[in-house]
């Protein structure tokens, strides 16, 4: 929304101020001010070859020989005209009395305002004025009034000189004035400069003489920024939007008379997007483990899944390599007695003729020494001359008392090998074969 009022100079602005603010609802306003160009000094400075870093401090060394009042009562702002390495730097100073700027901070603080800004008024309507220009051209801006007029001519966006000078009531001595005050003001430019000026645009609230110009064309409006047709019809308005659209610390206009510790610190972008880079930087890297974690389940979970799928054929494979693991075993053990020349079967099937058939075995191992027996049997001691009496057996003796139960005695014995089973007479070793014919005679 677009509007303006005016407030006259009384003891109660503030209150006023502060009444207007409410009635539009603007809470907390940020401000905007322009000053006139009469209390404000505006000269440009040749300043010897420094760093951009010390262009400030040496603007502050010269305040004193260009100043009316007390380089330590001003306040003071400028922007680079031109300025090459090692070459002297051209800058335009804009100062003013602090005392113009607490008075502002004073009605600002009253009415709840937050100032963003202050400059010269004129030098805000020239670059507003000029915003439609060729970059290489220059354009003089002037506000007349009914009793003064303020000039400023912009460059490459930026004000290069500015004057204030008195307007005579007469419109012929006035015509007179604005003539040799536009001469003065053209001759004080530099040649590339004075040569740059293309126009001259006309604003204010005073009555338009008729005069040359200089020479120059004349446009009595100012082109607005797309967006704001819609303006009021009052001459005061468009000073006040000139201030307004400026945007502090931006564009080739950067001059602020607010104290170095007053001015609102623009939003540090830089740190912003350090600091959003950082935090993604960081969010990823935790993310990272999550992830990393996530995945894992998902391969452990389809892992799972694919055993889950192969548990059948796997039980069954293992039951066959239990079952190829117990031949095997097997085998060995047949393949040892075959190596130690002892055949298990004939072993078997000769108890099996000698034993009585009321005895019992509960136990039988064969090894390459002989064989043991457990069980029970009717008469234990029996037992011993029926396996002395076999041609397989000798040395036949209880190796455990025997127990006598109810009806059977139980008995352990063991025998060694007269002759290892399965082994033919001929394969029978020399030792033993004298003491066996010894023992038939």
């Amino acid at each position: 929304m677009l509007g303006s009022f005016s407030l006259g100079v009384d003891e109660d602005t503030e209150g006023a101020l502060r009444a207007k603010l409410r009635e539009l609802r603007v809470r907390r306003p940020r401000v905007h001010v322009g000053i006139p160009r009469a209390r404000a000094v505006v000269k440009a400075l040749q300043l010897p070859p420094v760093a951009d870093a010390d262009v400030r401090r040496m603007v502050g060394f010269e305040l004193d020989r260009h100043l009316p009042f007390p380089a330590s009562e001003a306040i003071f702002d400028f922007h680079v005209l031109d300025h090459a390495p090692g070459q002297p730097a051209r800058v335009l100073l804009v100062a003013t009395e602090r005392r113009v700027f607490e008075r502002i901070a004073q009605l600002l603080r009253g009415a709840g305002g937050t100032l963003r800004l202050v400059d010269v008024t004129i030098h805000g309507l020239a670059v507003l004025a000029a915003r439609d220009a060729s970059p290489q051209a220059a354009r003089i801006a002037v506000g007349l009034e009914e009793a003064d007029a303020e000039l400023a001519v912009v460059r490459h966006g930026r004000p290069i000189l500015s004057r204030a000078f008195p307007l005579p009531a007469d419109l012929s001595q006035r015509a007179r004035t604005l003539r040799e005050e536009l001469q003065r003001s053209l001759g004080s430019l530099g040649p590339e400069d004075r040569a740059a000026v293309a126009d001259v645009t006309v604003t204010g609230r005073g009555p338009l003489p008729d005069t040359d110009w200089a020479g120059l064309p004349v446009h009595p409006a100012v082109t607005l920024p797309p967006g704001l047709g819609d303006v009021p019809d009052d001459p005061a308005f468009l000073p006040a939007l000139a201030m307004a659209l400026r945007r502090p610390g931006r564009g080739g206009l950067r001059t602020n008379l607010i104290p170095e510790g007053l001015r609102p610190r623009p939003f540090p972008w830089p740190v912003a997007v350090t600091a959003g880079l950082a935090a993604a930087a960081l969010l990823v890297g935790l993310a990272i483990p999550g992830v990393t974690a996530i995945r894992a389940e998902r391969r452990l979970a389809a892992l799972n899944r694919a055993i889950g799928r192969l548990a059948p054929e796997v039980q069954e494979a293992e039951q066959l390599a239990r079952a190829a693991e117990r031949a095997r075993r097997e085998v060995e053990t047949l393949r040892g007695f075959e190596a130690r020349q002892i055949r298990a079967l004939p072993v078997l099937r000769e108890l099996t003729e000698l034993l009585p058939s009321d005895v019992w075995l509960t136990n039988l191992s064969i090894d390459a020494k002989g064989t043991e027996l457990a069980g029970f049997a009717a008469a234990a001691a029996q037992l011993i001359p029926l396996l002395e009496g076999s041609p397989t057996f000798e040395r036949v003796e209880f190796t455990s008392p025997v127990t006598k139960g109810r009806d059977r005695e139980q008995f352990r014995l063991k025998a060694g090998w007269e002759q290892p089973p399965g082994v033919s007479p001929a394969r029978a070793t020399p030792t033993r074969a004298p003491a066996r014919s010894a023992e038939a005679r």
